[in-house]
């Protein structure tokens, strides 16, 4: 099953998460949303960030930028993301910009890929470029360790000099997280070649540890909150305001 896998940030976080949870997701293909009440103003950000992403993808492609299109209560808001974006990432005709970004590079015999929101190619230097829209902000430890972060350093250092054919020191590539709704929340995270080895050594423990496992190590930590709390351990998944969540509802039906 794991044969043509292409692992990425998200699949080898879930493995992190819980082994049984990478089995339901990318082996047995089960996906779903969970309804619950407090997470509808997550999903509604969700939708003013992806807004948002296509706002800068059009920026950065030089192309209308497309605000016109928005609904009026997302379209203030975008207005300023884009706003700040121009101002913290300004376009140089030096530069090659290249945004909503997909590469995929190999790791021994396995594949890796990752989707960029914007990576900036000098002739010395890489940046890349996340915009975050979610509420919550992101300190520098969390983003120094995400696995995101691991993953999107590693992918461009292997990949973008050889397509370019540049010769660009570790220390001149950065991975930048940036949420427009604070103030001063720029994240930079500069790269060597130390860290580079180290990123290599902890995607292929990774890799290796998910081809080697029978999955059917669950992490009882994270159950309550599980999506897939109902097939592992036939438990109920509650939301805060007391009620059952779609799935739960929907199963006790066909009982």
């Amino acid at each position: 099953m794991l044969k043509d896998f292409c692992y990425s940030q998200n699949s080898l976080n879930t493995f992190k998460s819980c082994p049984m949870k990478f089995k339901y997701k990318y082996i047995d293909k089960i996906n779903w949303l969970k309804d619950e009440l407090d997470e509808r103003e997550y999903y509604e950000n969700l939708k003013t960030g992806l807004d948002f992403h296509l706002l800068c993808e059009r920026y950065f492609f030089g192309t209308e930028e497309g605000v016109q299109y928005l609904s009026e209560e997302n379209k203030k808001r975008a207005e300023n993301f884009l706003e700040k974006i121009k101002q913290e990432v300004p376009i140089k005709k030096e530069k090659i910009y290249k945004s909503e970004y997909s590469l995929y590079c190999k790791i021994d015999k396995s594949k890796i890929q990752a989707k960029f929101d914007l990576v900036v190619i000098g002739n010395d230097s890489i940046e890349i470029w996340d915009w975050k829209t979610e509420l919550k902000q992101i300190n520098r430890k969390n983003a120094e360790n995400r696995m995101q972060t691991i993953v999107y350093l590693f992918i461009c250092t292997e990949v973008i000099p050889k397509i370019y054919n540049l010769d660009i020191p570790y220390e001149n590539i950065s991975m930048n997280y940036f949420q427009p709704d604070f103030e001063d929340s720029r994240i930079r995270i500069e790269y060597s070649e130390e860290k580079h080895k180290k990123n290599r050594e902890i995607i292929k423990t990774y890799i290796n540890s998910i081809e080697k496992l029978d999955f059917m190590y669950k992490n009882t930590k994270h159950c309550k909150y599980c999506e897939f709390n109902k097939l592992c351990n036939s438990e109920k998944i509650y939301i805060s305001g007391g009620g059952l969540c779609q799935l739960d509802l929907y199963l006790e039906e066909e009982e």
